[in-house]
C-alpha cells in the first residue's frame, strides 16, 4: 500500500468555497491529528475548530491581507502548542516538532474527505488568541483554512498561477542524503 498519491495530492490550494464542512467530516480531520505520535505520548497539540459565523468573523479579522482569499472560508482550526506540554531532550523542544505531526495528519485526512486544506501563518498571533480565549503563554502556531473547493477567479493573478503551476520540489539530493551529512543539503539561497 502506497501512501505517496494521497500525499502527492495534498497542496496548499486558496480557492476554497464557502459551502460548510460536515461535523462528522471536522470530527474525522481532528480524530487524525489526535493519532498522530508524540514523544511520552505527551499528545502536546490542541487544535480550536472554528465554525460559528460570529467567532468566524471575529478570526477572519486577525486574517493578513494576504490572506484575502480564506475570507469566505468555512472553517478556521487554530493549531496550538507549548514547549511545556512536551518532552525537552537535548535543548529540543518536541512539542513543535509533534505539533507538525499532528497537523500532517489533519491535512491528510482533509484531502481524503475531499477538501482543500490551507495551512496558514499570516495573521495578528496576539489578536486570534484573544479571540480564541487562548493564554498568552500558549503558543498558537498555525491556523488551517479549511472548506470545499471554491471558485478560483476570486483569486489574484500570482495566486491563480499558484493553484494551477507545476508542484515545485528541490531535488531529492539537494534534501536528503545517505549515511552522513553532505554540503549539497546547504541552501544555497
Amino acid at each position: 500500500m502506497s501512501l505517496l498519491p494521497a500525499i502527492e495530492k495534498r497542496r496548499a490550494y486558496r480557492a476554497i468555497g464557502s459551502q460548510p464542512v460536515s461535523e462528522e467530516t471536522l470530527t474525522r480531520m481532528v480524530q487524525a491529528a489526535h493519532t498522530a505520535p508524540s514523544s511520552a505520548n505527551n499528545q502536546p497539540w490542541r487544535m480550536v475548530t472554528v465554525t460559528d459565523s460570529e467567532q468566524l468573523s471575529l478570526l477572519r479579522q486577525t486574517l493578513s491581507k494576504g490572506n484575502y482569499w480564506a475570507l469566505e472560508a468555512p472553517v478556521l482550526t487554530a493549531f496550538i502548542t507549548h514547549p511545556d506540554w512536551s518532552m525537552r531532550v537535548g535543548g529540543r523542544d518536541l512539542a513543535f516538532f509533534e505539533l507538525g505531526m499532528a497537523a500532517m495528519a489533519y491535512q491528510l485526512q482533509a484531502v481524503s474527505e475531499g477538501l482543500y486544506v490551507h495551512p496558514i501563518v499570516g495573521f495578528d498571533a496576539q489578536k486570534a488568541k484573544s479571540v480564541l480565549g487562548i493564554d498568552d503563554d500558549v503558543v498558537l502556531e498555525v491556523m488551517m483554512v479549511v472548506g470545499h473547493p471554491g471558485d478560483s477567479a476570486k483569486l489574484n493573478e500570482k495566486h491563480l498561477q499558484s493553484e494551477t503551476s507545476d508542484r515545485q520540489r528541490k531535488p531529492i539530493d539537494q534534501v536528503a542524503a545517505s549515511s552522513r551529512w553532505d554540503e549539497r543539503l546547504v541552501p544555497t539561497s
